[in-house]
């Protein structure tokens, strides 16, 4: 496979981590604002440390960089059993969508390292063939 290959499989995984990432902090915010609103005095502050981890990871996600997705991986493990909680423990559907979501963005956000380290690998060689 050539690097080429490898590069467009890493773009078209990383469009569908981008869209998991959007839909998840989308399901996310939907679930504190209208589904499951707190109940206390400052609900954006809840809301903002709920979401806070995912957004810290936005600029480095937005410009590709393949060790920002491995760190995403680990955040996304968290959010993982947030939302496997909620699912069984509420019986709703926003967290089996969350839980799809953060499925789909881990393995999209693993598969983008990999197969852009790939491609960098293969361009290295390519290039020391000609």
């Amino acid at each position: 496979m050539s690097s080429h290959q490898k590069e467009r499989l890493a773009n078209r995984v990383w469009l569908i981590a981008i869209l998991s990432y959007g839909l998840l902090l989308t399901t996310i915010s939907l679930a504190h604002w209208k589904l499951h609103p707190p109940e206390v005095d400052s609900p954006f502050l809840i809301w903002l440390a709920r979401i806070g981890p995912l957004l810290m990871l936005a600029p480095g996600i937005l410009s590709r960089w393949p060790r920002w997705f491995a760190w995403l991986c680990f955040v996304v493990l968290f959010y993982f059993t947030s939302a496997v909680v909620e699912a069984f423990l509420r019986n709703d559907l926003s967290g089996w969508i969350q839980t799809l979501l953060c499925v789909t963005l881990f393995i999209s956000s693993m598969l983008y390292v990999r197969w852009y380290y790939q491609g960098l690998k293969w361009r290295v060689h390519e290039s020391m063939q000609s």
